[in-house]
């Protein structure tokens, strides 16, 4: 599965405003999200998908207002 299926899978995160790119097996996560627990969600969720090397997490927090 790609990373981008993977955070939309877990859909209790709500990580699907996150822009995802890939570059030499390293993924790098960039969008807000709502707190830091999805912030290093999403990272462990992208970590979980075979053939990726690295992460590069650029997720900002932003609470809802």
């Amino acid at each position: 599965a790609s990373v981008k299926a993977k955070l939309v899978e877990d859909k209790a995160a709500n990580l699907t405003r996150i822009e995802v790119d890939t570059n030499n097996q390293v993924v790098t996560l960039n969008g807000i999200v709502e707190s830091a627990d999805q912030r290093s969600k999403a990272e462990q969720l992208a970590r979980q998908v075979g053939g990726v090397k690295g992460v590069k997490n650029n997720l900002q927090v932003q609470k809802k207002s």
